[in-house]
């Protein structure tokens, strides 16, 4: 038995190895000091896969976690929690404002030198959650932005009703995104120009520098799409600032290895919240403690913590992440970590 065991991975290895290949934008360069032994994201059969953490949860621990008692029951249902809106928005509309600006979930205005940019843009419910916080400003009083950043497809990040209406009020807009997500990218966003690319790649810019990253997550969209596209996170410079959007990721050594290309991050945006179970979300998400811990492998000036207070998405009170960040905040003494208001301007002065 156990030879023919044997025998099977040996043929299920073999099988792997000839159906993987290593893809990447041949048009965009790869960055400067990169691991050496990077060519290209590794796939298997077309679908995307983390190297060093492969996403390992199957169906049967999803309903393994669904069938769990929740221990935050009772506090989910009278968790009366809301995020603080800023009570001046004057910078958030004017376009002459730099600022770093929330609006909810990972969706940020990021503007320096006039040029404006956009997180993963989702400015009401996603698909069918319910959205706890709401939106410092009318999408029609924001300024006109210029640049998309799109970090992966999942639904809370990459919304169809979202985009279409920042298109339509933004007809200018570019996207830049990973590997294979322009095929839906320029479904919701009809006449838009953008560029993807793989880990460690630098997209071709002009008045900004703007690179593609790795993180500890996955991609899905509907039944048969899981990992098609590539999902990550950005690193901005402009303006004399480097700013480092996280998407969505598990804590892992991706941060340390960041930091070593780029030693020079002012702030970091930072997912703390959908952390509960660990053992079930540790692999997508990280806890307020573990996202803490990267914000100082990435050895970045200020942390701007996100994803989380907006929607419910897993075990914990959309209260925690915060009040959790908080209290690491005045254990430690530390004046580094932002904490938000919507529509406050972010950048320290």
């Amino acid at each position: 038995m156990n030879k023919l065991r044997l025998l099977l991975l040996f043929f299920y290895i073999l099988i792997s190895s000839s159906l993987m290949s290593q893809v990447f934008n041949p048009d965009l360069p790869f960055i400067q000091g990169k691991p050496s032994s990077w060519s290209g994201n590794p796939t298997i059969k077309g679908r995307f896969f983390h190297p060093q953490y492969p996403m390992n949860k199957s169906f049967s621990d999803v309903m393994k976690w669904k069938k769990m008692k929740n221990p935050y029951e009772l506090e989910k249902k009278n968790d009366t929690f809301q995020l603080p809106i800023a009570q001046d928005l004057n910078a958030l509309k004017s376009d002459t404002t730099d600022g770093i600006f929330w609006l909810g979930h990972a969706t940020f205005v990021i503007r320096i030198n006039g040029i404006q940019f956009i997180t993963d843009p989702v400015f009401g419910k996603a698909t069918v959650l319910k959205r706890f916080s709401k939106l410092p400003v009318q999408v029609e009083e924001l300024p006109q932005s210029h640049y998309l950043l799109m970090s992966h497809d999942h639904r809370d990040h990459c919304d169809k009703r979202s985009l279409k209406l920042l298109k339509k009020l933004n007809p200018n807009l570019k996207f830049y995104s990973g590997l294979n997500m322009d095929k839906i990218l320029k479904q919701f966003l009809k006449g838009s120009e953008g560029q993807v690319a793989g880990w460690y790649q630098k997209y071709q810019t002009d008045s900004f520098e703007l690179y593609f990253l790795p993180t500890r997550h996955w991609a899905k969209r509907g039944f048969f799409d899981t990992n098609k596209r590539l999902w990550g996170s950005f690193i901005l410079k402009i303006g004399g600032k480097t700013i480092y959007f996280g998407g969505d990721s598990g804590y892992s050594s991706h941060y340390k290895e960041i930091a070593e290309l780029f030693p020079d991050i002012d702030y970091a945006i930072l997912g703390i919240g959908a952390f509960e179970p660990e053992w079930f979300m540790e692999t997508n998400h990280a806890s307020p403690e573990k996202a803490y811990q990267a914000f100082k492998d990435l050895n970045a000036q200020y942390m701007i913590p996100m994803h989380y207070g907006t929607f419910d998405l897993s075990d914990e009170p959309v209260c925690y992440p915060q009040k959790m960040l908080e209290t690491i905040k005045e254990s430690r003494k530390d004046s580094s970590i932002i904490i938000p208001n919507l529509g406050g301007n972010l950048i320290v002065h």
